[in-house]
């Protein structure tokens, strides 16, 4: 590297050499100049305090920067339901439904199975249950201490070597299953190890299992005294420096990792003084410690406290990931914490005028989360958002009012339209009645040929079953048909039509004879009528008439 000295003489000779040789040309001064910058730039002082931009650190033993087949096959279990661990549960209270709501959602979306470890209220710890030195607890610290020992429990009646245990307000990135295949890479090549990995942790374990507990949510946190003691890795889902509590980022500069760094780095260190129990992971023998130590020779103070206590004795062993993958989402409002608060009157109406002064409380759409560079809580929203009736209008937009008049088809399904009537009742009835009661495709159709035959016996026997005024008996019956047969077809026809309505005349007269035997009259006395309808109709020129003839009795 250039130092700052040969910095200096550069500087120095430059007007004599360019005094010497006038004859240089302006792209030897501009060479020049960009040197003499580029000298300077990386110049550093002897004795000045270095910053870096990325932590770089010695390969540890069969790490050199690649990664193994069977490191990679062993670090893709991050990607399966449990993030590689052998269980995930969280801690919820039975009342608290809103967020086992939101943690099953988070779950199925992100493709994590998550199992409930029911909390724990803090009265309902009988007192000869609490541990020795555990009577100055408060119930929510009872209640805290209870339901964790419960998870540590599950882990020991499992056949499970890793577990992890999250609250039930814990947030994660949406990438978490990459995020946790770099972690169990860096662990598989840990270099803070005491003890190189049994074959076990090299063929099933892809954090290994020399540690007790594993913070991954921790809300406060600063590193051992044994500086030397820490890994850092490249991680493109660490949160961004503006994003980053300053607890974490100066655990990260206490660590080496400045600057730039800061934003793509995250840090495997000793546990030395994380606090809150957000989100860690514990082994089978860490559990056996943990409920040692804390069940059955005592508590002192909170679980969290108190776990801090034992890591920083040695009583326990674990690793930090800094910054953390899991965090609190907060709400800013009541719901935030489960402890019972008992406020008077005046307070409470003290907090009500304070909240109608800030904005409107909008509930989980104002959920923040530190620390997270993709909220998986805010991506939630977007992934199941749905907007139908939109969907509908550009996939298939609405049609004009004139494409939306409907057509009937055909009976026969025809592929032409039949139009839709559009008369009154009366009208209708009428035409059906000239129709005899035919489909409306046979009265409206003009291209099909109809015999005449049929349509006269239609027609007869139309007039004679209805009542209407319109079709008299004696109307000669309507002919549907492009034209009339001519010649010896056409005689046949005529004579055939003859026929057929002399025999309906005489079917006629035979039911009108039985409906008037029934009702006391004779035919002739009917016949009588339908003659003087007849001519009064005539003579009217199409008025209505009457049914019955004045003069005659009935």
């Amino acid at each position: 590297m250039v130092s700052l000295s040969d910095v200096r003489a550069a500087l120095v000779r430059l007007p004599s050499l360019a005094a010497g040789k006038r004859r240089r040309s302006l792209l030897v001064w501009i060479a020049l100049t960009v040197v003499f910058l580029a000298a300077a730039r990386f110049a550093v002082p002897t004795g000045s305090s270095i910053e870096y931009d990325s932590y770089y650190l010695s390969p540890a033993a069969n790490w050199n920067g690649t990664v193994e087949p069977s490191v990679r096959a062993l670090a893709g279990r991050a990607h399966n339901a449990s993030l590689g661990f052998g269980e995930i549960v969280y801690i919820s209270l039975p009342a608290r439904t809103d967020r086992q709501d939101a943690m099953n959602l988070l779950a199925s979306i992100h493709g994590l199975d998550v199992h409930l470890i029911p909390g724990v209220d803090g009265d309902t710890v009988h007192p000869k249950s609490v541990p020795d030195g555990g009577s100055s607890l408060r119930p929510p610290e009872l209640g805290c201490w209870r339901a964790h020992a419960d998870a540590w429990r599950r882990m020991l009646a499992s056949r499970q070597e890793t577990m992890l245990i999250l609250e039930d307000d814990a947030d994660f990135d949406v990438h978490i299953h990459d995020i946790f295949e770099r972690i169990s890479t860096q662990m598989q090549h840990n270099r803070l190890r005491v003890a190189p990995p049994t074959e076990r942790e090299i063929e099933a374990a892809p954090y290994g299992l020399d540690w007790d507990v594993m913070y991954l949510g921790q809300c406060s946190d600063y590193a051992s005294p044994r500086r030397d003691l820490a890994q850092a890795f490249s991680d493109p889902d660490a949160p961004q420096r503006a994003i980053t509590h300053e607890h974490f980022v100066g655990m990260l500069q206490s660590l080496g990792v400045y600057g730039k760094a800061i934003g793509k780095t995250r840090t495997i260190s000793p546990s030395f003084g994380p606090v809150c129990t957000l989100a860690y992971a514990i082994t089978r023998r860490g559990a056996q410690r943990l409920l040692l130590n804390f069940s059955y020779l005592g508590l002192s103070s909170a679980i969290d406290v108190d776990m801090l206590n034992k890591l920083q004795t040695g009583v326990i062993r674990g690793y930090t990931i800094t910054p953390p993958p899991f965090n609190q989402f907060q709400l800013n409002n009541e719901k935030d914490s489960d402890t019972k608060v008992q406020l008077s009157p005046e307070e409470l109406e003290k907090q009500k005028k304070e909240k109608e002064k800030t904005e409107k409380d909008i509930g989980n759409l104002a959920g923040t989360s530190l620390n997270i560079r993709n909220s998986a809580r805010h991506a939630m929203l977007v992934n199941l958002d749905r907007h139908n009736w939109e969907d509908y209008e550009r996939v298939m937009p609405m049609p004009s009012k004139q494409a939306t008049k409907t057509q009937i088809l055909a009976a026969d399904e025809s592929d032409e339209p039949v139009p839709q009537f559009t008369g009154t009742p009366e009208e209708g009835k009428a035409a059906s009645q000239k129709a005899g009661a035919a489909p409306l495709e046979e009265v409206t159709d003009s291209s099909s040929e109809t015999p005449a035959n049929e349509s006269a016996e239609d027609s007869s026997s139309s007039s004679t079953e209805s009542e209407s005024e319109e079709a008299p008996a004696d109307k000669p019956a309507e002919q549907t048909g492009a034209g009339e047969p001519e010649g010896d077809e056409r005689d046949a026809s005529l004579k055939q039509n003859e026929e057929s309505t002399a025999d309906q005349e005489t079917a006629v007269t035979t039911d009108e004879t039985t409906e008037s035997s029934a009702e006391g009259t004779t035919p002739g006395e009917d016949a009588v009528e339908e003659s003087t309808s007849d001519e009064q109709e005539k003579n009217t020129e199409g008025e209505d008439a009457p049914l019955e003839a004045p003069g005659i009795e009935t």
